[in-house]
């Protein structure tokens, strides 16, 4: 996966800063090593949920809550939920606590993108290594999705509305 993911960087020609630090296992601890490192930048939170056969990745700002219940809506089913360890680690070959925003050879996941990460110059990533961080601008994240083969959906977390739109590329 973090061969990967430094590959999909130096192809699509992005600078990035990598930075190893202690193990992290959860949003909370990669931000305050972050901040011991002195990184500026949005952390991010990437969830894996399975809904009707299907698996989906959902990347947010690292502090947001995601609560099931609101996607059980958007996708119109009661049955959806966490994907556990074993599912990420067959689907993504990733660890909970350290899934990042791309990388993954599954081009079948869909990726929901919180369009609140763009309004922030810099985004910081574990690369499913949960000793590393990986920091690129949020301009150069649009540019690996826009490239990705994978469906992709932004969506605005903000307000009681539909959370999600369809593929704005232009809106970002």
């Amino acid at each position: 996966m973090f061969e990967n993911i430094l590959e999909i960087l130096q192809k699509n020609s992005i600078k990035y800063d990598l930075v190893e630090h202690p193990e992290s296992k959860s949003c909370e601890d990669s931000k305050k090593f972050r901040e011991e490192l002195g990184l500026s930048g949005i952390g991010s939170k990437n969830i894996v949920f399975h809904a009707k056969g299907v698996f989906y990745l959902v990347t947010t700002i690292g502090e947001k809550e995601i609560k099931a219940r609101k996607f059980k809506k958007e996708f119109g089913t009661k049955d959806i939920r966490f994907a556990t360890q074993e599912e990420i680690t067959a689907v993504l070959d990733a660890v909970i606590g350290s899934i990042p925003p791309f990388g993954f050879k599954n081009s079948e996941i869909k990726i929901f993108v919180d369009k609140e990460i763009f309004s922030h110059k810099y985004f910081m990533f574990n690369p499913g290594v949960p000793t590393k961080t990986i920091r690129i601008e949020t301009s150069d994240l649009k540019k690996i999705y826009d490239n990705l083969p994978n469906q992709k959906i932004y969506f605005d977390f903000s307000g009681e509305q539909s959370i999600f739109e369809n593929d704005l590329k232009s809106d970002i």
